[in-house]
C-alpha cells in the first residue's frame, strides 16, 4: 500500500448520541485518497456510519478506515479527479499517494 509506514493522525468527535449515532471522523494528516478530502481530511461518512448501532465503538471506526485505505470505494468518491487517477492509472496514484505518506505522514 502507499500508505504503508505513514503515521496518520485523526480527529474525533463524538456526538451527545453516542453510541447510537456514529462518532465524526477526519484526518488531520494530509491523504492522497479517492475517499478523503484532500484539504480537510474529511472522510466518506458511508465508510463509518454504515451498519453503525450501538454495540460498535472507536475500533470499528478505525478499522473501517483501514480498510477503505487498503479498498477504496470507487463508488463514493470524495475527490473524483483521484478516483478517475486510480481508476486509469494506477501507477502514478501510488506514486503520488506514497509521496504523500513520505511528506505529510512521517
Amino acid at each position: 500500500s502507499p500508505y504503508s509506514g505513514g503515521v496518520f493522525n485523526l480527529d474525533l468527535q463524538f456526538p451527545s448520541e453516542y453510541p447510537f449515532k456514529a462518532p465524526k471522523v477526519r484526518f488531520l494528516t494530509r491523504v492522497y485518497h479517492p475517499n478523503v478530502k484532500s484539504q480537510s481530511g474529511e472522510i466518506c461518512a458511508d465508510i463509518i456510519n454504515e451498519n453503525w448501532g450501538p454495540t460498535l465503538n472507536v475500533m470499528h471506526c478505525l478499522t473501517a478506515i483501514k480498510q477503505i485505505l487498503e479498498q477504496p470505494d470507487m463508488d463514493n468518491p470524495l475527490e473524483p479527479e483521484i478516483a478517475k487517477q486510480m481508476h486509469e492509472n494506477k501507477a502514478d496514484f501510488d506514486k503520488t499517494a506514497q509521496d504523500w505518506t513520505n511528506q505529510y505522514a512521517s
